[in-house]
């Protein structure tokens, strides 16, 4: 068989758009995938989870919705409906990267894939093993969610996102176990369809690796919510018991709910794809790549949560675009140095950057402002005011070294200052932009008024 210009094995969201950008390049492409297009992000994570918590907001704004003049009721929630309309969203996003792989003439090779060598790979197909050779390949074999041995798999009560997300409907109650991004979430979604939460965390807070302001704004939300929140908890025994199960910490605390739900990490699916058979150097998991996405055998590529510790659907997508220009004879490198990531409760948190911590950490001078919804028109008329922009930034040049929204659309106005930290803007210069009014991107203009001291709208 005539070899193809590029495989990729992986069709999520680095190898879908990976395969999608080196066939527009003009290259003859095949993506080896075993499961659905889109991977975990579209079937099983960002798109589904996204659509539960939009439907769970709803239900949240219904019930306070006397607080805005409206003709407020107690509303039920048909949870198999629910189930159905986030099946129907991801199988609607879905069909559209199927259709993008039809137009673009990309061969799909149904089946789990592994390198025999730099430029050959077999794939395990249904209808039978078979063997394809490819001038330039590219890995984007992404994780799956960690499995505790701890916990009572066999009981069939204990999930991870990939079952909550495709459930046939939702649970009565549920135990959250890992009180990260992703813990926080599904706490959300659940607290605010009115099923009982208890969030549990071995740290002593949530979301421990963002910003303290932002943990201590997810914080309240949940508890206002009515989530019951255990920080600083260890479990140390889970058990079935009847229709549900208990979980024992260790101070001694007894927990029960209908389900429990891992959200606890992460695991690189790196194993059993051929990288030791050809040398791939790979550490603790994650295949080693440079800024062009090269690893250290020339000709293989790898991009996405199989490549890097910032497991970002859109730092894959970002690098499938790197790797296949380069894949085709182009020449494109990205440093991955400035990467937004949000967080989708309610309210939303988005960040960019360093970490407050962080920056003063690593820069001797540090100038950090804050700009709180409280002040802010756009809020007050949402109704959102538990929010706020903070901007971090080197005092003596105004670089920009990180930044925190808490709020409405946060996760869009972080990309603003995503930007200017990209463009090495200062915080002068994103003074000087005229910003919209009235809206929530407004908080970056005035965060970035009161770190040149400058304040109109707060007193500092």
């Amino acid at each position: 068989m005539e070899p193809y210009d590029v495989a990729v094995l992986g069709g999520g969201p680095g190898g879908y758009v990976a395969a999608l950008r080196a066939a527009v390049r003009g290259a003859r492409v095949c993506c080896i995938e075993a499961q659905a297009l889109g991977g975990t992000c579209l079937n099983l994570g960002c798109i589904p989870s996204k659509a539960m918590l939009h439907a769970s907001e709803l239900a949240w704004q219904m019930r306070h919705a006397a607080e805005f003049g409206l003709a407020a009721g107690e509303r039920t929630v048909d949870g198999a409906a629910f189930m159905r309309r986030v099946a129907r969203v991801v199988a609607e996003n879905r069909a559209g990267v199927e259709s993008l792989f039809k137009a673009r003439k990309i061969d799909v090779l149904r089946g789990r894939g592994r390198l025999l060598a730099a430029g050959a790979l077999a794939v395990d197909a249904a209808d039978g093993p078979r063997e394809l050779r490819a001038r330039a390949v590219i890995l984007a074999t992404g994780t799956r969610p960690a499995r505790p041995a701890f916990l009572p798999w066999d009981s069939g009560r204990v999930m991870t996102t990939d079952e909550a997300t495709t459930r046939a409907d939702l649970p009565e109650s549920a135990l959250i176990i890992g009180g990260g991004v992703t813990g926080c979430e599904f706490a959300t979604i659940y607290a605010e369809l009115g099923i009982p939460v208890t969030l549990i965390e071995l740290l002593d807070r949530l979301v421990p690796g963002l910003d303290a302001d932002a943990s201590k704004a997810v914080q309240r939300s949940l508890m206002k919510r009515g989530v019951a929140i255990r920080v600083a908890a260890k479990i140390v025994a889970m058990q079935a018991e009847g229709n549900g199960l208990t979980a024992r910490l260790e101070s001694g605390e007894t927990l029960s709910a209908a389900w429990a739900l891992a959200t606890v990490g992460r695991v690189p699916n790196t194993d059993g794809i051929g990288l030791e058979a050809v040398g791939v150097a790979v550490e603790n998991g994650i295949i080693r790549v440079d800024e062009r996405c090269r690893t250290s055998v020339p000709g293989i590529y790898a991009i996405g949560d199989a490549a890097e510790r910032q497991w970002y659907a859109h730092l894959a997508s970002r690098m499938g675009i790197v790797a296949a220009d380069n894949a085709t004879g182009h020449d494109h490198s990205d440093a991955r140095d400035v990467v937004p990531a949000g967080m989708f409760t309610h309210p939303e948190v988005a960040t960019v950057g360093l970490a407050e911590s962080e920056a003063r950490a690593r820069v001797c001078d540090v100038r950090v402002a804050r700009y709180p919804y409280l002040a802010s028109g756009m809020a007050r008329a949402f109704g959102e005011t538990d929010g706020l922009v903070k901007i971090i930034g080197e005092a003596a040049t105004g670089r920009l070294l990180g930044a925190v929204v808490i709020g409405p659309h946060a996760t869009d106005v972080i990309q603003e200052l995503a930007l200017a930290m990209r463009q090495g803007l200062t915080v002068e210069q994103v003074a000087a932009t005229v910003h919209a009014h009235p809206t929530f991107a407004e908080g970056v203009l005035e965060a970035a008024e009161s770190w040149l001291g400058l304040p109109v709208h707060t007193l500092r």
